[in-house]
């Protein structure tokens, strides 16, 4: 009996596909023009085609010309010609693109083998992981799905496309003609007049946020925050109305606090600009409810997608958003609010929520940037604020936020230099050093500070540790336990913090108890290897106690913001991110009437306390409280406070 043949399957790969692509990058500068803008190397099966890929690249971006002489020379420069099959291969290579002339086609099917390795990659992941029978299957699902998206969103092909298509609609994205889109965005700008040709983000509608901020722009976690009844989601969906209705863009809201029905009541008080009682006891006049027929209509003509499920986890909450932009392509994401989202569930038991937010803030961003849309969380604020005189809020109030002293020390792991963080935040460009930070492991690493930046002023305590290492920090400063990341003022002293195993100490002036482990530390030009902890042996990190810590009074921070890893060696101890280094824009809202009725009634103030991109200001806006609506703010040439308040019925649909 014959044996049976076993075939043994390969990843999906088209070698002659490669080979062409490279061969008309190398011989054209259109095919090298095409090829560079539309693949990366992982997109090659081949080593060698991936070798050659990253050095035409390299030189195509540095404005170099990449022929087979010039490429071969940069490939000799990283000693792998050979590996490649040295210059004959290259020859090879641009004696086979004179086969075809297609590189787009070319293209498209390297890119299709590429998404469907990617595909069995992520599928045996999601495979082994979820054979692991992990205890948190939210989470799973969570990067299984994030995985598959990220596929999805780099799975656009190049083609060509016939000018004559293109002006016609038929290939255009939009699917209308050249100047029928033309004669839109016409009447669009005569429509917003000259101003809006200013915002490069998405228009708000609020004239002075949009002068002060630009608009919101994409990738742009903003927090929204306020003490209750103040109208933080009063102002989020007045915004979300505006980007949907105004801008005509489809807008995705999680009210985990509020249903879809209280939402839209809300919409339409605002919109109709009728009051939400005489809408509850339909005690309507003629001219009322046609108000309230003509918006209803209008909003039907946009897409805004409401999601009321409460208690969400961050990890469901991410999923759900990412469906709807696939289904809607959303382009503002509003979230009521963040004190509502559940953690993701894999945070240690002994860990406090501070850090769980914190977890869910870096999620939020990630989110951000994975969907290329701005996202408005709304968070509340701490009591604070009730205590202090005239109720302002301050960064200090946001929950959660924790910031350094501006005499804190940070280590540039590359040159070595140390710095304050307030040199840091004061720099006129805020250029990324690398510093040193943990990650899940506790393997201690080098990280991007991407920017450190000024945080007001917040009473501060100083944190001494056995080894004579000090740090000042707010309360709510996270550092690094056993046990998990845990609050300054919930330390005590006697527990033990993370610091890194080997310190920049001098001269160090701790001396070992009885009950220390005898190794002797080992000192080197820079610092010393400290000994290890008798309970817990990591080779990076070394578990000091905390001998003190004492109150210093008010002083103004900083904070800084550290890539993927979210912590970083400040004074030779291991710090947190807090809850503002994730998010772009900070704003705080402010009614006094609320305290007072004769403050300032009818207007709201609208604090841009954090603008990682641009300015940082106060804007002025109405309040109408039967409507539950904010308008813009507008002073007269006289100096006199005015309403921007145009005709409703004239006007429906408009908060302006």
């Amino acid at each position: 009996m014959a044996k049976k043949e076993i075939k043994v399957k390969i990843a999906p790969n088209s070698k002659e596909s490669e080979m062409l692509v490279l061969g008309c990058m190398l011989t054209s500068i259109n095919g090298l023009n095409i090829g560079a803008d539309n693949l990366d190397d992982s997109d090659f099966y081949y080593t060698e085609h991936q070798h050659i890929f990253r050095s035409v690249k390299f030189l195509y971006k540095s404005d170099k010309p990449a022929d087979i002489h010039i490429v071969s020379e940069e490939l000799k420069k990283l000693s792998i010609l050979d590996e490649i099959g040295g210059i004959a291969y290259l020859t090879t290579l641009a004696q086979y693109a004179g086969t075809s002339a297609y590189i787009e086609e070319y293209i498209k099917l390297v890119k299709e083998k590429s998404i469907l390795r990617r595909m069995i990659q992520a599928a045996e992941s999601i495979e082994k992981s979820a054979l692991e029978e992990a205890q948190d299957v939210a989470t799973l699902l969570d990067e299984a799905q994030g995985k598959l998206f990220q596929i999805s969103q780099n799975a656009s092909f190049g083609s060509m496309i016939s000018l004559k298509d293109l002006l016609a609609g038929v290939k255009a994205e939009n699917g209308l003609p050249y100047l029928k889109e033309l004669q839109e965005r016409q009447q669009k700008f005569l429509e917003k007049g000259p101003d809006a040709t200013k915002i490069t983000g998405i228009p708000t509608h609020f004239h002075d946020l949009d002068k002060l901020i630009n608009g919101f722009s994409p990738s742009n976690l903003m927090i929204l925050a306020a003490r209750p009844a103040m109208g933080k989601t009063a102002l989020a969906m007045g915004l979300a109305e505006n980007i949907c209705f105004k801008n005509n863009l489809p807008v995705g809201v999680f009210s985990l606090e509020m249903s879809a029905m209280q939402l839209l009541h809300r919409m339409i008080c605002s919109q109709a600009e009728v009051s939400s009682e005489k809408i509850l006891t339909g005690a309507l006049s003629g001219i009322e409810y046609q108000k309230i027929v003509y918006s209803v209509n209008q909003m039907q003509k946009h897409q805004m997608i409401i999601d009321d499920q409460p208690g969400l986890k961050i990890t469901d909450l991410r999923s759900r958003a990412r469906r709807m932009k696939e289904a809607h392509n959303i382009a503002f994401l509003v979230i009521d609010y963040l004190q509502l989202i559940s953690g993701s569930g894999t945070m240690r038991s002994l860990e406090s929520r501070q850090i769980e937010v914190s977890e869910i803030s870096r999620l939020l961003k990630t989110l951000a940037r994975e969907l290329d849309i701005p996202v408005l969380c709304l968070s509340q604020l701490s009591r604070k604020v009730e205590e202090r005189q005239g109720h302002r809020p301050m960064m200090s109030d946001l929950r959660e936020s924790g910031c350094l002293a501006a005499d804190t020390l940070i280590k540039d792991a590359e040159s070595g230099e140390i710095y304050p963080i307030k040199e840091l935040a004061e720099r006129s460009a805020q250029t990324t050093i690398l510093v040193e930070g943990v990650n899940k492991q506790l393997k201690l690493g080098k990280h991007r500070l991407l920017k450190a930046f000024y945080s007001g002023k917040k009473i501060v305590f100083e944190l001494k540790i056995k080894i004579g290492k000090t740090i000042k920090a707010s309360a709510n400063h996270p550092f690094l336990k056993l046990e998990g990341w845990t609050r300054l003022d919930r330390l005590n002293t006697g527990d033990r913090i993370a610091i890194p195993r080997k310190t920049s100490m001098k001269n160090p002036s701790f001396k070992l108890e009885d009950e220390e482990p005898i190794f002797l530390p080992h000192f080197l030009d820079d610092g010393c290897i400290l000994p290890s902890h008798p309970t817990h042996l990591y080779p990076d990190i070394y578990w000091d106690e905390i001998v003190s810590i004492q109150e210093i009074g008010l002083e103004d921070v900083y904070d800084a913001t550290i890539e993927n890893v979210h912590n970083f060696v400040a004074n030779d101890i291991i710090v947190h991110n807090s809850l503002e280094q994730d998010s772009d824009l900070v704003m705080f809202l402010l009614r006094r009437e609320y305290y007072d009725p004769y403050d300032k009634p009818g207007l709201a103030e609208l604090i841009i306390a954090k603008n990682r991109h641009g300015a940082i200001g106060n804007i002025d806006l109405v309040f109408r409280k039967e409507f539950a609506h904010f308008k813009n703010f507008t002073p007269s040439k006289g100096n006199k406070e005015t309403f921007d308040n145009s005709d409703a019925f004239n006007n429906l649909g408009s908060n302006e």
